[in-house]
């Protein structure tokens, strides 16, 4: 491990620490994190699949690459949820971001990967409401799915004279921790060169960074328009 890389690792652990609160002082944050979006990282690393090269005639395929931020994951638990159970969560809400990267930019199967040692081409966020439920009296159980999420891919770099980067996708779906069941979202539009994309997306992880979250694909199919 590098100098630069303990480095950033202690500022991290520094950072996280910092921003618990009391309210989720019993939970680990990344480990709700990672289940929440991606179930376990080691199997969805198992069970990855390189998606086929074909596409119809009426798709377009666009592929990014992204290092989710563990440190920037934040969680508002809503009344009722449980701060140590993650199959109890409904209702309550979270932000995540992550750096957004070209296709090949970060390696397979490393777990220890360095963010800042490729050049992001833009940034995802992705923020969502639980809406699992166990043990409530009078409802039905529903550990799974866990989340619905909306994803926003902005393609550039945020900078005093680029605020609003003008190439960005919207997606929203569900999704749950079953590595065996995941999940396809929508595309729900998008501006600049994705102006009204629409189609689906899916996502397969590859690895994990030093943040301790996942790295991981998101592979486009988009209505091709005339």
């Amino acid at each position: 491990m590098t100098a630069k890389t303990l480095a950033r690792r202690q500022r991290l652990a520094q950072t996280d620490a910092a921003s618990n609160d009391s309210s989720m002082a019993s939970v680990d944050r990344r480990q709700l994190l990672v289940r929440t979006l991606w179930g376990s990282v080691g199997a969805a690393v198992g069970m990855m699949a390189l998606p086929s090269e074909a596409e119809a005639s009426d798709r377009q395929r666009v592929v990014f690459e992204v290092a989710c931020l563990g440190n920037t994951f934040s969680v508002i638990l809503a009344p009722g949820a449980s701060p140590t159970d993650p199959f109890n969560q409904r209702g309550s809400t979270f932000i995540v971001e992550g750096n957004l990267y070209r296709r090949g930019t970060i390696p397979v199967g490393v777990f220890d990967w360095d963010p800042s040692s490729a050049t992001p081409i833009g940034h995802w966020f992705c923020r969502g409401w639980s809406i699992n439920r166990t043990g409530r009296a009078g409802e039905e159980d529903r550990p799974e799915p866990f989340v619905i999420v909306h994803q926003d891919y902005i393609v550039g770099r945020f900078a005093p004279d680029n605020l609003f980067p003008a190439d960005q996708i919207a997606t929203s779906g569900i999704t749950g921790t079953l590595t065996a069941q995941r999940p396809t979202y929508s595309v729900v539009g998008g501006i600049g060169r994705y102006f009204a994309a629409h189609g689906s997306v899916t996502q397969n992880v590859f690895g994990a960074n030093i943040t301790g979250a996942p790295n991981f694909t998101c592979d486009f199919r988009l209505v091709k328009h005339d």
